[in-house]
């Protein structure tokens, strides 16, 4: 069983090749890279994030899988296969390329912070509008309302198809809290199970790694402050250990 202060984050989309499995793995990375216990639930039948963590170096920071994806074995309960550990502090949960009404009927279950990921091209806009209207009417989303942020993907900047999706965002009531550039970097990344976090060594590198940041401050913002009156004190965030870390 997680510890009650363990942060749930939820990367989804209801529709395949939108970068769930970069979003989900870089999170894990950077969360793990700054000294969190992390999980990482891959329920994705490609086992993309799995495959991710097979690759992973053993001097990097250690992030634990949960194979959600996997059945159990025959003398194996659901429960045991997705057991975490007892210190953990954040799990990063991703989730297969099609989502639907049952699915999510799980995966909201006991959910901190959404993460959607968008790509600028009409096909996903049309079809990310389509799952924020069925994740936001979801019976329940709407008997626990979770956070919910919106994630730009793969964009090259200055472009139509950026404008076009800078046009949509604006018509939301969901914030963007990042925009991550469509570059071939997280491609190298992910075949070796590194994390940007793991590797910042050039400016595009150092953007990026900032466009991450303010995802973590969002989740910092939205998640840990409204959980703190109901659950007492929770893990200090990445940038209160930072802090920490200065003044001592």
């Amino acid at each position: 069983m997680a510890e009650p202060n363990a942060l749930r984050i939820l990367v989804v989309n209801g529709k395949g090749g939108c970068g769930k499995t970069t979003i989900a793995t870089n999170l894990a990375a950077a969360y793990a890279r700054l000294g969190f216990c992390v999980a990482l639930s891959d329920h994705d039948s490609q086992a993309s994030s799995a495959h991710w963590l097979e690759q992973r170096p053993t001097r990097l920071p250690t992030i634990h899988l949960v194979p959600a994806h996997q059945r159990p074995g025959m003398y194996t309960t659901r429960s045991f296969q997705r057991r975490l550990p007892i210190d953990v502090e954040r799990i990063i949960i991703d989730t297969p390329s099609a989502v639907g009404d049952r699915d999510l009927d799980g995966l909201l279950r006991g959910i901190d912070a959404i993460l959607v990921p968008l790509l600028p091209s009409s096909i996903d806009i049309r079809a990310g509008s389509r799952f924020l209207a069925q994740l936001l009417n979801h019976r329940s989303y709407r008997a626990r309302p979770t956070p919910i942020a919106v994630i730009a993907n793969r964009v090259r900047h200055n472009t139509a198809t950026h404008q076009k999706l800078m046009e949509f965002l604006a018509t939301l009531d969901i914030p963007t809290v990042a925009t991550f550039t469509d570059c071939a970097m997280y491609t190298r990344l992910a075949e070796t199970g590194n994390g940007l976090f793991d590797e910042v060594s050039d400016t595009l590198a150092e953007r990026e790694a900032a466009e991450w940041c303010k995802v973590m401050q969002w989740i910092d913002d939205v998640a840990i402050h409204a959980r703190a009156p109901q659950h007492g004190p929770v893990a200090a965030s990445p940038h209160q250990r930072n802090a920490e870390s200065a003044e001592a």
